[in-house]
C-alpha cells in the first residue's frame, strides 16, 4: 500500500514541480476531475484520488497506476473526457480530490493543500467528518476547501 501511496504522491509532485472505472459521458463541467487512482483503503479512509482539469495542464505527469509518465494518447483521452477513469465535477480552485472510503463524499484540496500533502511520503489519513488529511500520528497536513 505504501508503494501505491508513493505513486500517487509522485504524480502530484510532478504536477507541482516539487509534484473507478467507467466511460465519460458527454457533459458540461466548468472544472472536471478524473479518478486516476482507486486506493480503496479503509485504514486511510480514502477511496479514489481525483485530479482536477488544471492538474493535467502540467508537465511530466506520472500515471499513479503505473508510475510511468502518461503517454500523449492517454493525456489526450483524459483531457477530452474519454479516459477510462470516472469523471466528476470539481469546485473551482480544486486541484485534487479524495473520496471518503465507502461513500460518495469527495473532499477537495486547492494548490496549497495539494502541495502540503506531497511533502509527506508517509501514507496520510482522511478524516471522513472534517476532510482533514493527517499523518498516522494525527499531525494535521491539509484541510479540504470543500466537500461534494
Amino acid at each position: 500500500m505504501k508503494l501505491i501511496w508513493m505513486s500517487a504522491i509522485l504524480t502530484l509532485a510532478a504536477a507541482f514541480g516539487i509534484a473507478t472505472i467507467g466511460r465519460a459521458e458527454e457533459t458540461e463541467m466548468s472544472n472536471w476531475a478524473y479518478g486516476a487512482l482507486a486506493l480503496d483503503n479503509a485504514d486511510y479512509g480514502i477511496g479514489t484520488i481525483y485530479y482536477a482539469a488544471s492538474y493535467f495542464e502540467g508537465e511530466n505527469l506520472v500515471n499513479p497506476q503505473t508510475a510511468d509518465a502518461y503517454t500523449a494518447e492517454e493525456l489526450e483521452a483524459i483531457k477530452t473526457m474519454n479516459g477510462s477513469g470516472k469523471y466528476v465535477a470539481a469546485p473551482e480552485g480544486a486541484v485534487v480530490g479524495m473520496s471518503v472510503y465507502g461513500t460518495d463524499t469527495i473532499y477537495w484540496f486547492d494548490a496549497e493543500g495539494a502541495a502540503a500533502l506531497v511533502k509527506h511520503a508517509d501514507p496520510l489519513k482522511l478524516d471522513a467528518e472534517t476532510g482533514a488529511l493527517t499523518t498516522q500520528e494525527g499531525e494535521a497536513v491539509a484541510q479540504a476547501i470543500s466537500e461534494k
